[in-house]
Order: C-alpha cells, then sequence, then structure tokens
C-alpha cells in the first residue's frame, strides 16, 4: 500500500444543467463526510461570506475548489499532520458521474475566488510524512472542503475552520465539459462578481 494512502481525515469537533442518465447525486464516502454533508449549507457560497461575514461564522459550508498551494507541517507528537491549502473555488451541481473507471465529477470552469483551510491529517502509518500530506492534497487535485467561514483576508481569500476534506485526482473531475452558477440559479458568465468586493475573483 501506498505511505500517500496511509493518512486519515481528521474531522473537526465543531444550476442548471444537462446531465447524462449515469448521474446521481453527491455520495459522501465516510461516516464522518456524510455527517458533515447532512449539515453543510450548499447554496452559501465565497461572495455571499465576503459581503456579510457576520451572517455566516457559525455556518456550515462545503465547498469544491481546485488546490492551488499546500505546505503541510508535522506535529511533535500525537501523530497529525497540518497542511494549509489554498484552494480555487468552482461551481459544483452536487452530481456525479459513473464510469468504466469509478466517478467524475463535473465542476463548472467558473467559480467565486480564493478560499483557503487548515487541513487536519492523522499518521495511519508512522513513517507517513509532510510530504505525503502534499502528495494527497497536492496541487491540481479537487477538494470538497467542510467548514465555517472565520475572516476574510484582504485580498479576498475566505479562511474556513477546518471540518472535512475529501480529495479527488485530476482523472475524478474536470472543470471544461460543463459551464454553470449557482445552484438554482440562471447562468452568468464569470461568475456571481455582482458584489464587487475588492481583491476577489473569479477562477478563469
Amino acid at each position: 500500500m501506498m505511505r500517500t494512502l496511509a493518512l486519515a481525515l481528521v474531522a473537526g469537533t465543531a444550476l442548471v444543467s444537462c446531465r447524462t442518465a449515469t448521474d446521481r447525486p453527491y455520495q459522501p464516502v465516510t461516516k464522518a463526510e456524510d455527517i458533515e454533508f447532512e449539515h453543510a449549507r450548499l447554496t452559501v457560497y465565497p461572495n455571499d461570506v465576503r459581503t456579510n461575514l457576520a451572517q455566516y461564522t457559525n455556518t456550515l459550508v462545503a465547498w469544491a475548489g481546485v488546490i492551488r498551494s499546500i505546505d503541510a507541517i508535522e506535529e511533535d507528537s500525537g501523530g497529525k499532520i497540518h497542511a494549509a491549502a489554498v484552494l480555487e473555488h468552482h461551481y459544483f451541481d452536487w452530481e456525479q458521474d459513473k464510469t468504466p473507471h469509478g466517478i467524475e465529477l463535473l465542476l463548472s470552469p467558473t467559480g467565486e475566488g480564493a478560499f483557503r483551510a487548515n487541513l487536519h491529517l492523522r499518521k495511519g502509518i508512522p513513517d507517513v510524512t509532510a510530504d505525503d500530506a502534499e502528495k494527497y492534497a497536492g496541487l491540481g487535485k479537487l477538494a470538497i472542503v467542510y467548514g465555517v467561514p472565520e475572516s476574510v483576508d484582504p485580498d479576498g481569500t475566505v479562511v474556513l475552520k477546518y471540518h472535512y476534506v475529501r480529495t479527488f485526482t485530476r482523472g475524478e473531475y474536470n472543470t471544461y465539459e460543463l459551464e454553470y452558477s449557482r445552484l438554482g440559479q440562471p447562468f452568468r458568465p464569470g461568475g456571481w462578481d455582482d458584489t464587487r468586493v475588492s481583491g476577489a475573483t473569479n477562477a478563469p
């Protein structure tokens, strides 16, 4: 077994599109994710938080994003690794396609800019390292991050207090086949950027 697969996730305490007949609703893969997914508000987006942070500081959200940077640090004791990740948000319709090789998520190329979180990983075997964590949540992978909005950086990056993360390889998602906007909302080219928040950008 690859060492990178020996990393376990630590849960915190605290559109309209044309799809094929093989679609099914998104399915969490662990009990911990199922609990987070059940309580998450899927219709809260990064620009909502940028506009009114105070309204969402007790709201669990679930955002899909492509990992743009990752910096992992091992704890001296406790068998945990903390990985500071910055992601680019993409709209996700919470559907998954069945393929001969597994599932595939079809995300929109557009979204609502950057968000970040300090991911918590637990070592499954003693010799797993921070480098392994960075491969598990590597650049270009897709991550569905569950967390509570905590703050907004000066550049518009939304900071989430981490609860849980699930990652997908490049072969398990794409951002070019469908283009759509927020759930239940008409498509807007370039994403929902009408908040005019300084420093906030949409995904290319």
